[in-house]
């Protein structure tokens, strides 16, 4: 079901839980103590951004959520937010720097040509981990995509979920977004299914 931003703070909650363990939010935080208070302040204006600009979803009983950005390509940028910059009060000068060198390389391979929804982030609650409600939200997503003819595309944050995301018709693309000792992340484009 779509979201309203009276649900932001619950959002937010599904997002710190789901990707504490995450390979990328382990290198953005590597202590865990500070993982689990960095988590709410690093998901907070990503939530907001998804509200403002795109589409939040959350399945029906909650446990799941996922945040989707429209792309214009011809709508042109004349200049890229200092992303660092943007968290450092909030995370610390070091895990900004960290969420910036990564947000830089995204953008530079973020694609251009072809209008698309964008999938920064879709998580359930750890402890509702493969029942399926990922798939839900993907799944009716998708549909209204494909009724469209819109394309999507994401970033696997490991080859795991590269893989799982294979199955819903995504498609790795040739390049890949690596972190000078930090992980690397898969991006991915779907086209849209005709029936």
């Amino acid at each position: 079901m779509r979201s309203d931003t009276s649900d932001v703070g619950e959002v937010v909650d599904i997002l710190s839980t789901a990707f504490f363990d995450d390979p990328v939010c382990r290198w953005f935080f590597p202590d865990e103590a500070q993982r689990e208070t960095q988590h709410p302040p690093f998901f907070w204006p990503l939530v907001e951004v998804a509200y403002a600009h795109g589409e939040v979803y959350l399945t029906g009983d909650r446990t799941g959520a996922a945040l989707w950005l429209p792309v214009d390509v011809s709508a042109r940028r004349t200049r890229t937010p200092d992303i660092a910059r943007m968290f450092e009060n909030s995370v610390g000068p070091s895990s900004a720097a960290r969420i910036g060198a990564l947000g830089e390389r995204s953008a530079a391979i973020h694609p251009t040509s072809i209008d698309h929804d964008y999938l920064p982030l879709i998580a359930v609650r750890p402890e509702w981990q493969g029942t399926g409600r990922g798939a839900a939200l993907l799944d009716h997503r998708h549909a209204s995509l494909d009724e469209r003819g819109r394309a999507a595309y994401l970033t696997a944050s490991n080859q795991r979920s590269a893989k799982l995301y294979e199955r819903f018709g995504y498609r790795r693309l040739a390049v890949t977004i690596d972190i000078p000792g930090g992980p690397s992340l898969y991006p991915m484009w779907r086209n849209p299914i005709s029936s």
